[in-house]
């Protein structure tokens, strides 16, 4: 299923013309707030309907709540407080009980809770909340929590006001179940505000949540909005975890990563996103601003479209991928934040098996040498697209035209602005792109599925390839994911990635932000975004 071109063209025009907030009362653009400079501004406020993106998935986590999350946890060795992976507390639910056979999982609400609305939380909100994340056609929802939850209408069940049931097929999902409900994905909408804006053709208020942000539970609440320069945000005194310490986020768009640099730098603002890697070194090194190390998910990678000339064939996915300069990247660009890359899969994760892996490594004889076996002639011409904002990766694409030049290929840099990358990324357009992304749920059915599940709008690559869908099967139907089992299957569907390279890792990325030396409360997140609600000036 792909995202209708018509949805995404739209996108940028509502937002610019007609975003009419819930409640624009929330002061102008002078009055006192922490101040967080950023490249972009979300590209919708329905997760149904535009669900990547950094300046959106930051969005989305500090407007919205989950019935529970992974609980946060102080750093060691350097590291950055982050979350626990494998334990979860409750944020939406009080608690809940899972029954003997582990099939199924009861959640007694917090219906102390309030929405951004001012809506107390009850069980309506929870099963409308499902039944929308599943029943929208552009949501990728259903894609992303295969086999897990399939069906909301048989495995989502309203008890009473304050208890929700879910039912699992396989007590060896419950792991992926409780990650998935910790994460994004499943934040929780307030029914009563969607379904006051619904109509006949469309009852879950898509088309209106597109421009209207006010239908969550989250820590705060969009208060105003210029589209193209400001979002303004004030702190939901009903938040489940209680209110926040920062009442009032103003966030805005600044283009050039350099004067978001020097915002912090100077003290024109506290946060700065989407820096450049020698930018954060050069705060860090004068020590004008907090730059953090964190025990990091996030890759910078390369999609390839195996479904059209020149990556449709294996041999030229391979060659590429010894035709990046890996060691390159990691100095030139990232200085050191950037590091090599064997599994995709958390290497913190019980049972965790690699073996017969090895990162990726430049070899542009072996480059020449595969096309050349394949019958290619060479160079092969292609097409390589960056978004504009993420300066990251613009210096990373000119790094690879270059080396690549010698391993028998011939690269054209394409650079658009987010909205447009957005629309060719889920209309797969590009033949190639550059990404800067994570698995928000660790669990690795999940990692493995995420970007490969065939049909699904974030399949980038648009991979469908028997032997991996057979592994991330088997591996399901081996129970506890982390059983040896399991894990024998995982290591088997990774190896076939690294074989055919639907999707070349070039490393794991340090977060790209910086922080003012006053600011505490940062918290690393598997999603990648800032917490506002951790935070303490």
């Amino acid at each position: 299923m792909k995202i209708p071109k018509k949805v995404v063209l739209g996108l940028t025009a509502m937002l610019a013309s007609a975003m009419v907030l819930t409640a624009c009362g929330g002061g102008s653009s002078e009055e006192s707030g922490l101040v967080l400079v950023t490249a972009a501004q979300p590209q919708s406020f329905s997760y149904e309907t535009s669900a990547t993106g950094y300046e959106s998935a930051e969005f989305f986590m500090n407007t919205g709540a989950t019935l529970i999350r992974n609980p946060y946890v102080a750093g060691d060795n350097g590291m950055a407080a982050h979350q626990q992976l494998f334990k979860f507390e409750p944020e939406l639910a009080k608690s809940y009980d899972v029954s003997a056979d582990k099939k199924v999982y009861t959640f007694h609400l917090n219906t102390a809770a309030k929405s951004v609305a001012g809506n107390a939380l009850d069980a309506d909100d929870v099963i409308f909340s499902l039944q929308r994340k599943f029943k929208v056609d552009t949501s990728i929802v259903p894609f992303i929590s295969k086999p897990v939850l399939t069906d909301p209408d048989t495995q989502v069940r309203k008890i009473d006001d304050a208890t929700v049931e879910i039912s699992i097929a396989d007590p060896g999902f419950g792991f992926t179940l409780l990650s998935l409900l910790a994460n994004t994905p499943y934040t929780i909408y307030d029914a009563k505000v969607l379904k006051s804006h619904a109509t006949a053709t469309d009852p879950y208020g898509v088309e209106w949540s597109k421009t209207n942000a006010d239908f969550g539970f989250g820590a705060y609440k969009l208060t105003d909005y210029t589209p193209g320069q400001q979002m303004v945000y004030e702190a939901n005194p009903g938040f489940a975890l209680g209110a926040p310490k920062v009442k009032r986020i103003v966030q805005r768009v600044v283009a050039d990563p350099g004067q978001r640099s020097n915002l912090v730098k100077s003290g024109g603002a506290s946060i700065a996103t989407q820096l450049r890697p020698a930018d954060q070194v050069a705060l860090q090194q004068a020590n004008a601003a907090q730059v953090f190390t964190v025990p990091t998910n996030a890759y910078v990678y390369i999609p390839l479209l195996t479904t059209k000339a020149p990556f449709d064939n294996p041999a030229v996915r391979r060659a590429f991928a010894s035709a990046v300069p890996y060691e390159s990247i990691m100095k030139n660009v990232y200085h050191g934040r950037l590091g090599p890359l064997t599994s995709i899969l958390n290497d913190t994760l019980p049972g965790y098996n690699a073996s017969g892996l090895q990162p990726n490594s430049t070899d542009p004889q072996r480059s020449l040498q595969l096309l050349r076996d394949a019958g290619i002639s060479t160079p092969v011409k292609f097409t390589l697209t960056v978004n504009n904002a993420v300066p990251d990766l613009k210096e990373t694409a000119v790094q690879i035209q270059t080396a690549a030049a010698s391993a028998g290929f011939e690269v054209t840099i394409n650079e658009v602005n987010s909205a447009v990358f957005q629309e060719g990324l889920a209309n797969k357009t590009f033949q190639a792109s550059m990404g800067r992304d994570y698995a928000v749920v660790q669990s690795p059915p999940y990692v493995l599925s995420l970007f490969y599940t065939p049909g699904s709008p974030i399949n980038w690559p648009d991979f469908d390839y028997a032997p991996l869908n057979d592994a991330i099967a088997a591996g399901n139907a081996a129970g506890d994911p982390l059983s040896t089992a399991a894990w024998t299957q995982w290591n088997n569907a990774t190896r076939i990635l690294a074989d055919q390279m639907p999707t070349v890792y070039v490393g794991y990325v340090q977060p790209l932000n910086a922080f003012a030396n006053n600011l505490k409360g940062y918290v690393f997140r598997t999603d990648n975004v800032i917490d506002y609600s951790e935070l303490e000036q």
